[in-house]
């Protein structure tokens, strides 16, 4: 909650006016105090003065025209302050002219008895009319009699209670009114560009790189400037977006046709290889077609990269079946099957592996033609990311046991970081690892490749 722009300049603007609040309550608590005991002051000396001047007079039972004006002579400077003389019963001998707050000031059982417990001089009780009074007892020289002054005591009427809400209300408000203003600023000239920014910001995400600022016309100078910051920045972001992508589509078409020859010129060394074995004597033919056929092995390799679009995988399925048809036409006139079993796409190796798979499976399935019979080549998913490739053939001893084929078989095992299996009944298996990440060096997909 506290994490926004607007709730902690607000929480800055609070914390900044605090000491002037503060301020202002301490002032008005103490003025408030100061002005309600100058208040209780003044109805004590009242008190006083109606008891003294009632000296000597309030003996008789009640006081005639003359006696009353002398002792309330002063009523005019006891603004909200009554008064009036009480025998020791609570009877009223003598009372101020009604005051303007009405004759029924006196408690309807006598002189009040509580005193206040923050001033002793002082009871508070309810008159006659049911409202709250503070009353101040002095006792008349030479009788029995009370001097009894009264005055409202209405909390929130009071002239100090209202001086005081207006100090403590004033600074609030005026804080309260500065937050909204600098809230309503805040939001009007930076929060709502801000929002704008962010939108474009947003919106440029992805493979947008067109994206433009709002207009930021009526924004303030700062903010305007910074948009066209930005602007010029997604500008040059386009601009070298688009320059990447074209070197990109470049580098792919150089690839590509990289790639392409490499393929045409192992298929161009094979045919030689061909013509060769086609001019020599029997003897030799036989000899020259081993590394034909290894050639043509990798050029299957190349061959299924570039089919696929991507020149750092090659996908299995099509190698091995690339491979497995070189291998059968390798034979020439004498029969060769090879029946290829696999659940489906099975997944991509790196290029480094499938240059060696392809000159390993050719190397066996030449292995396995020669010693008679047709084979079946298995492709099996195994845990962990890795293909297991499973030969079989209806000869018992068609593994070579010797010779540059053995040592090529191991050489090609040891590569794609795998072992050929034990032998067993016609059987062998090895394993490969798939591959676990992107191509480093790879094309867009041709729309060959894609269909």
């Amino acid at each position: 909650m506290l994490k926004t722009l607007r709730s902690r300049i607000a929480l800055l603007l609070i914390a900044a006016n605090l000491p002037v609040i503060v301020l202002a309550v301490w002032i008005g608590v103490r003025d408030f105090r100061a002005a309600d005991l100058v208040d209780r002051d003044r109805l004590v000396q009242a008190a006083n003065l109606v008891g003294a001047r009632a000296k000597g007079l309030a003996a008789e039972s009640r006081l005639d025209d003359d006696a009353r004006r002398i002792v309330f002579q002063d009523g005019d400077s006891r603004a909200m302050i009554a008064a009036a003389i009480l025998d020791k019963s609570g009877q009223v001998l003598a009372e101020d002219s009604p005051s303007s707050f009405g004759g029924a000031w006196l408690p309807p059982d006598g002189a009040p008895r509580d005193p206040l417990a923050s001033d002793s001089r002082i009871r508070k009780a309810r008159g006659a009319d049911g409202r709250p009074y503070r009353y101040a007892l002095a006792p008349v020289p030479g009788s029995d009699a009370v001097a009894i002054a009264a005055a409202p005591f209405d909390f929130m009427g009071r002239r100090q209670t209202q001086w005081l809400l207006l100090a403590l209300g004033m600074p609030a408000l005026m804080s309260l009114l500065c937050i909204g203003l600098v809230l309503f600023g805040i939001e009007r000239f930076v929060l709502k560009w801000l929002r704008a920014l962010r939108v474009t910001a947003e919106a440029s995400q992805g493979d947008r790189m067109d994206v433009r600022a709002v207009d930021f016309e009526k924004a303030p100078l700062e903010i305007a400037r910074l948009g066209d910051a930005l602007d010029a920045m997604s500008g040059r972001i386009e601009e070298r977006s688009q320059a990447l992508t074209t070197a990109l589509d470049e580098r792919d078409r150089l690839l590509r046709e990289l790639h392409h020859r490499v393929k045409n010129n192992f298929q161009m060394i094979a045919s030689l290889l061909a013509l060769q074995r086609q001019e020599a004597p029997q003897s030799l033919s036989a000899v020259l077609r081993a590394p034909e056929d290894r050639v043509r092995a990798m050029a299957a390799a190349y061959k299924a990269s570039y089919a696929s679009g991507e020149i750092g995988h090659v996908e299995v399925g099509e190698l091995i079946r690339d491979v497995a048809l070189q291998a059968r036409d390798a034979v020439g006139e004498r029969r060769f099957e090879v029946t290829i079993l696999t659940p489906g796409p099975v997944g991509e190796v790196d290029l480094d592996r499938a240059v060696p798979l392809s000159l390993l499976v050719m190397e066996l399935l030449s292995a396995a033609a020669a010693a008679g019979g047709d084979a079946t080549l298995s492709i099996v998913q195994r845990p962990g990311r890795r293909l297991a490739l499973i030969i079989e053939s209806q000869n018992q001893n068609w593994l070579p046991t010797t010779g540059l084929p053995l040592r090529l078989i191991r050489a090609y095992t040891e590569q794609i970081g795998s072992a050929v299996g034990e032998w067993d009944q016609g059987r062998v298996e090895f394993e490969v690892a798939l591959a676990s990440e992107e191509p480093k060096i790879g094309m867009a997909r041709s729309e060959t490749a894609k269909r």
